[in-house]
């Protein structure tokens, strides 16, 4: 998502239903309190679950919509682009 420009380093990703948040790195990792963890990492020990759907728990604080909408409109509007 971030070679497709929908979103961008330096943006800032939230935890679903939480006040945590975490700046996203061009990696795809998020930073949290000067510490690089990978977003699942970070999602899967704030929740306390063994596993965890990120893009869906991981939202974009500015638009407010889940890495998964974001992902699935980008992927529609391909499409739509193409046909």
């Amino acid at each position: 998502m971030l070679e497709w420009g929908v979103v961008q380093a330096g943006d800032i990703i939230v935890a679903k239903g939480l006040e945590d948040e975490g700046i996203l790195l061009s990696n795809g990792n998020v930073e949290i309190n000067g510490e690089e963890l990978s977003m699942q990492r970070w999602l899967k020990e704030l929740f306390g679950w063994s596993s965890i759907q990120t893009y869906v728990f991981a939202v974009h604080k500015e638009t407010g919509k889940p890495l998964s909408q974001i992902r699935e409109e980008y992927m529609l509007k391909q499409q739509d682009e193409m046909n």
